[in-house]
């Protein structure tokens, strides 16, 4: 598997995991005004400009879009197993 996958799948595990914990101990992260869901959309558009501009450079593959949603996935699912777990 690509590193840059691999890198851009647990980066956004890792965004999941640290929403869950956030959200615990700042309930706004789950009850405010921006979802936690668009928190890792943020995440992911931040790294996927990075990732773009190295590809056009060809210094990288680009991602492709099953990547991105396993990623996403991953963050998202993360996350309510962990707040569902953690908070009760």
């Amino acid at each position: 598997m690509n590193l840059v996958r691999i890198f851009y799948i647990g980066a956004m595990a890792l965004g999941g995991v640290a929403l869950g914990v956030a959200s615990l101990r700042w309930p706004v992260i789950h009850d405010g005004p921006v979802p936690p869901l668009m928190s890792l959309l943020m995440i992911s558009l931040v790294m996927d400009l990075v990732i773009m501009n190295r590809a056009a450079e060809g210094k990288m593959e680009p991602l492709q879009m099953n990547e991105r949603l396993a990623g996403f996935f991953a963050g998202a699912i993360l996350y309510f197993v962990l707040h569902q777990s953690l908070a009760g």
